[in-house]
């Protein structure tokens, strides 16, 4: 009986072959083929990150998986996401506006506030900011780097412009400019913060998935405590039994 079931549904799958076949519709089998493998086969596209492991790895495999590709036009499109959605620039802005600020009411070049303006918040190149964004940028860290270092030597020429305008007292006279070189000295500082940028950033980014793949920094949790915790999970994942 079971034979002659099998039998007759293999001349209805021929008929209805057919019958699709007649009416110009294709194979349905041969469709349901190609489907499945397109859903199937893996999706290709140069900008997917690679998975992170689950876990802790060791030393050298964090260091060679905290390596990730560049994908310069993919990340430029990234650029409006990580400067309004993320919190890689905009704390970085405050800093160096915060920084100028701080180093517009100065009135001696020699003073501690003047000199911790240029040492921590307005150096050229700068340090604090690249290294800020590219920690905290979800991707494209030498992008943040770089925006986050610009941005910082623009605000370095505004103080520059400024104590050589108001003739700061001890002003030394490399830090002076010219009334007709404020572009040029602009254009240079930014120039300068460019490449700087981009490896402060990339290399902060680097760091930072470097510590989340070696577990560096979080507690460990007890093998007791893991394995009470996979057998709850186990038992909520198991059907009840019907008495």
């Amino acid at each position: 009986m079971a034979r002659a079931k099998r039998t007759d549904r293999a001349v209805s799958r021929r008929r209805y072959r057919a019958a699709m076949l007649e009416q110009g519709q294709g194979d349905p089998e041969t469709d349901e083929i190609e489907v499945s493998r397109a859903n199937a086969r893996p999706a290709r596209n140069s900008s997917a990150e690679p998975a992170m492991p689950k876990g802790r790895v060791g030393m050298l495999s964090a260091a060679k998986l905290a390596t990730r590709p560049v994908h310069y036009l993919d990340d430029f499109k990234y650029a409006p996401t990580l400067i309004f959605r993320t919190y890689a620039i905009w704390p970085t802005m405050l800093i160096s506006l915060a920084g100028l600020a701080f180093g517009l009411t100065q009135n001696d070049f020699n003073s501690g506030g003047f000199q911790l303006v240029l040492t921590f918040w307005l150096s050229l190149p700068a340090l604090l900011q690249p290294m800020i964004a590219g920690f905290f940028a979800p991707r494209a860290t030498w992008l943040a780097g770089i925006i986050a270092s610009v941005f910082t030597s623009l605000c370095y020429t505004v103080l520059v412009i400024w104590a050589t305008s108001v003739n700061l007292a001890n002003l030394p006279a490399n830090f002076r400019l010219e009334s007709g070189k404020f572009l040029p000295a602009a254009l240079q500082f930014a120039i300068i913060a460019f490449p700087f940028g981009a490896l402060l950033g990339a290399a902060s980014g680097w760091y930072k998935r470097f510590l989340t793949l070696g577990g560096i920094g979080t507690p460990r949790t007890p093998p007791n405590k893991q394995k009470r915790q996979s057998g709850r999970q186990a038992a909520a994942r198991r059907p009840s039994a019907r008495r």
